[in-house]
């Protein structure tokens, strides 16, 4: 059974209980792994569940891994009611005197914010993570935190004592999810190897799991090893 534990106003409480027939009970703490600059809009997205309201579909992806959260979102909805008005699939199309008459609309576009294009169905506009231009010097070998350090991964020291807290006798376990925009572009399939080097500064935890939303499948630390694990059949 899974029981969610940071409720009731509890002070640095890990995120679940996990409570198994056989009586063993098992922490867990989950977060996502992405760049501190994107750190302040992805947590107002979250609030939002990664949506604007609209009434057609569209994706959305920033230029860059920080944007300014309440006027990006107000100029990004004025252009889909102006493209589905227009029925035009990029603000780019718009005719240019209604960019005009929407400042707005016209910073967006000239600046370069991000790409605004339909989605395949459903209603809203979807916000991802900016992709990385590039893999960076020092990510084409290895996914961090898997095979890194728990230093290099993120600011996950708060995470990291919560579960260092959790009384003796129950497992401890760190979910992490990288975001695409720390993802080096050649993990953005689950076609690769699980690493073989232990990453550092995990030590204290019985578990460490590693899932991006590009992968069908997760990977687990555990016993000293990485291993892919499949997802449960759904009941």
């Amino acid at each position: 059974m899974i029981v969610p534990y940071d409720t009731d106003g509890r002070q640095s409480a890990v995120d679940f209980l996990l409570e198994w027939p056989d009586g063993r009970t098992e922490a867990l703490e989950i977060t996502r792994v992405t760049e501190p600059e994107s750190i302040v809009w992805q947590g107002m997205a979250m609030r939002e569940s990664w949506r604007w309201p609209a009434a057609t579909s569209w994706d959305f992806r920033p230029a860059e891994v920080s944007f300014p959260y309440k006027h990006t979102r107000r100029a990004v909805l004025k252009a889909v009611e102006l493209c589905d008005e227009w029925s035009v699939d990029d603000p780019a199309d718009l005719p240019s005197a209604v960019v005009q008459a929407e400042p707005d609309i016209a910073v967006y576009l000239a600046e370069g914010v991000g790409s605004l294009c339909r989605a395949a169905s459903g209603t809203g506009v979807n916000l991802y993570p900016k992709y990385p231009r590039r893999v960076r010097r020092g990510r084409t070998a290895r996914l961090l935190p898997v095979g890194g350090n728990r230093a290099q991964a993120a600011p996950l020291d708060a995470h990291f004592d919560k579960l260092i807290q959790v009384p003796p006798g129950r497992e401890k376990h760190l979910f992490l999810v990288p975001t695409d925009d720390v993802l080096p572009a050649r993990f953005f399939t689950d076609d690769f190897e699980a690493p073989v080097t232990s990453p550092q500064g995990f030590e204290a935890l019985d578990g460490l799991w590693v899932w991006s939303n590009f992968w069908h499948r997760y990977l687990v630390f555990r016993d000293q090893t990485w291993s892919w694990v499949t997802f449960p059949a759904r009941q």
